[in-house]
């Protein structure tokens, strides 16, 4: 009874059961193996050694060495991976713990080992360990890349205070000497003489503010790398002070909702944003009182704010061609680049966040624009 209860139990557990004489002769083994081995009943396995079994002459040589190794030294080896080839040809690897076999007198007189079948976790191992490998030569391309791109950019912001200086130098010389030629010619009757300065002179302005403006788009960023902790109110009060004339001028009104806001930011870039933003809603503005809005929104992730005015508005078609360098939809009317968009959004994009439009109620413009929470804190 107890050899039936032994022998039912043996044939149904998932591991391959096997045991040896002294010889490394088969005595035994439970169905798994002997299924495994490519015979029907495990009494097709007794008498049989590793050389009478479907794998090759270097498996059954090695399986032969762990066998003496565990009689002659009496220690078990457990848990060992090996390969073994079967039947069909096909080659699986194994987990295989071998024990020594005892009699009564505590002699060895056999072995008996057990395994089980680990082909797939081997695979998969692979298979992580290229894609280790792979991910480990695409960080190291990354890394590359980015040292490349930070050599690159050096360069492009060297190049471009060179460049900045190279022309700011004679356009203020241009500007400086036709004024000097209008002041000698306050008396000349000749209106196309100053008609054509005062032409020199603003295109030489224009042109002066343009460079400012390259090169502050060039520059956003590289310097600011450090976040600071804020009352963004305060930092706008303190961006209103530099456009006092042009409020005064157009007798507008700036109205700040901003008091419960304090944010991690970076915030002399923070401040140009908000800098171009009201500026714009007061520049392009021809109500007869010009009004711009500034307001923020807090949500779990992110600050939202808004800068809404009562001016002209701007067509949906064009509102995200507005942020590209460059792009502007209004005449000579108004100065400026046409940069200050492309600024703006470059700013929140270190900031984590995006800026987009939205119509102003009942009309004008509405920008709105988003600052992570996420930023580093210093």
């Amino acid at each position: 009874m107890e050899q039936q209860i032994l022998n039912l139990f043996i044939n149904n557990i998932p591991q391959f059961v096997f045991w040896k004489d002294r010889e490394s002769v088969y005595l035994g083994c439970n169905a798994n193996f002997a299924s495994y081995a490519g015979f029907d009943t495990p009494a097709a396995v007794v008498g049989k050694t590793d050389y009478d079994m479907p794998w090759s002459r270097e498996e059954a040589d090695f399986f032969r060495k762990i066998d003496q190794e565990v009689m002659s030294s009496g220690q078990p080896q457990l848990n060992f991976e090996e390969p073994q080839t079967l039947a069909d040809n096909s080659t699986r690897w194994l987990s295989t713990s071998k024990v020594p076999l005892l009699d009564d007198q505590k002699n060895v007189i056999g072995i008996l080992g057990w395994y089980i079948d680990i082909t797939d976790y081997k695979l998969m191992k692979v298979e992580i360990d290229e894609k280790n490998q792979a991910l480990l030569e695409y960080s190291l391309q990354l890394e590359k890349s980015k040292k490349t791109l930070e050599l690159v950019n050096f360069d492009l912001e060297k190049f471009t205070y060179a460049v900045s200086h190279d022309l700011k130098a004679p356009i203020k010389t241009i500007i400086g000497f036709a004024q000097l030629i209008e002041d000698t010619q306050k008396e000349n009757p000749n209106q196309d003489i100053h008609q054509y300065l005062d032409f020199i002179i603003s295109s030489g302005k224009r042109m002066n503010s343009l460079v400012e403006d390259i090169l502050t788009y060039a520059r956003t960023g590289a310097d600011d790398t450090v976040s600071e902790e804020i009352e963004i109110a305060a930092l706008v009060s303190k961006k209103l002070l530099d456009l006092e004339q042009l409020i005064d001028s157009k007798s507008a009104m700036v109205e700040l909702h901003l008091d419960a806001c304090r944010l991690n930011c970076h915030p002399h870039l923070l401040g140009v944003v908000f800098y171009n933003l009201i500026s714009n809603g007061l520049k392009y503005n021809k109500a007869q009182n010009p009004r711009v809005i500034c307001e923020a929104v807090e949500s779990d992730t992110e600050w939202t704010f808004s800068v809404s005015d009562n001016g002209m508005g701007i067509d949906p078609t064009y509102r995200d061609r507005v942020f590209e360098p460059f792009k502007r939809l209004v005449g000579g009317e108004f100065e400026g680049s046409g940069i200050g968009l492309s600024i703006c959004r470059r700013i929140v994009d270190i900031h984590k966040g995006r800026i987009w439009i939205e119509d102003n109620v009942p009309c004008g413009t509405k920008f709105l624009f988003t600052v992570s929470k996420s930023l580093s804190k210093p």
